[in-house]
């Protein structure tokens, strides 16, 4: 089989390191599936981790953590099944997706919806489990409330904006220069454009009538925090997921005599059998249209020998669409 493999880490973006080998097939055991890899989402955190930048990395490993394919190999009751997944263990401590065929415990394996395609499939791995764990399993997200979501034309936002606004919740996005909203979503998302709307606090007291809001899902971090704090409700919750600084500073009175709760979000410590079951969970959401995966463009499917291309596109964040490879092509 053909594969992307990478051996040491690579010491710059400009050079980053990996090699498409030929290779066997890996034999799976009894307690394992072969998956033929169909499509594989690229993340920032599989050409990060290149570059040695994310933690528990293995080498040498082939990368890659989300994948939707077909099991070719495992339990009979398996066979023939069209399967989708994602994991913080994939393509960092043991080896990913990034390849014509790939090893997945039978305990992650999970059936993708029947209504999205392989390349749609292949792509929501990531960003959707780590919105889950944020919106839903840190902040319990409830009809009704009031959500703003720095950054929602983001993946992480935008699968945030599905998820709120599928239980029922009011979206508020925040966006640099934007007027709108480009995902897909249950209800209205009203937008914050703070090219016009600068003071960000004001902006999101005055369309809640001054209570602030439930939850903020902050995909930036640091740029946002301390602004995030004081912009909560009575018991809101801010969700962290990146930060450019590390270390922050925020009001502590407030914090306490707000009830608020601070969420922090890593889906890399959530391996692919508990994430399998993450996405057992969001299938009926797009089964039933409730979620829509995120659009995939022609011209962002690359092949196995167009990797560096499209690792590329990833690292420099030049493009807001999802990149995949194909690894059949």
């Amino acid at each position: 089989m053909r594969a992307i493999r990478v051996t040491e880490q690579s010491e710059s973006a400009e050079f980053l390191k990996f090699e498409l080998v030929e290779i066997d097939p890996p034999i799976p055991s009894e307690k394992e599936c072969l998956i033929e890899v169909c499509a594989s989402g690229i993340n920032p955190s599989d050409v990060k981790a290149l570059l040695g930048k994310m933690p528990y990395l293995t080498w040498p490993r082939t990368p890659g953590r989300d994948y939707a394919g077909v099991v070719i190999e495992g339990p009979s009751e398996y066979i023939g099944k069209e399967v989708w997944g994602t994991g913080g263990d994939l393509g960092m401590r043991r080896d990913g997706n990034h390849a014509q065929f790939a090893l997945i415990d039978v305990a992650g394996v999970r059936e993708k919806p029947k209504n999205i395609s392989m390349l749609e499939a292949g792509s929501i791995g990531v960003p959707w489990t780590c919105a889950w764990l944020g919106m839903v399993k840190g902040s319990r997200v409830q009809e009704g409330e009031t959500i703003v979501v720095f950054g929602a034309n983001g993946k992480v936002g935008e699968a945030s904006v599905q998820i709120g606004s599928g239980v029922g919740g009011r979206i508020i996005s925040v966006e640099r220069n934007r007027d709108d909203y480009n995902g897909h979503a249950s209800g209205p998302v009203e937008v914050i454009n703070l090219s016009k709307e600068a003071d960000i606090q004001s902006a999101i007291m005055d369309r809640t009538n001054g209570r602030g809001a439930d939850i903020i899902m902050n995909t930036v971090g640091s740029p946002y925090f301390e602004l995030a704090n004081q912009c909560l409700a009575k018991g809101g919750r801010q969700i962290i997921i990146s930060t450019f600084i590390e270390k922050n500073e925020f009001n502590l009175r407030t914090f306490y005599r707000g009830n608020h709760t601070l969420v922090g979000v890593s889906n890399m410590d959530h391996d692919h059998i508990e994430s399998g079951g993450i996405l057992e969970t969001l299938r009926k959401g797009f089964e039933n249209t409730t979620y829509k995966p995120y659009p995939i463009r022609s011209d962002k499917i690359f092949g196995l020998d167009e990797v560096r291309e499209a690792y590329n596109l990833v690292l420099q964040d030049v493009t807001r669409d999802r990149v995949v490879i194909n690894p059949q092509c």
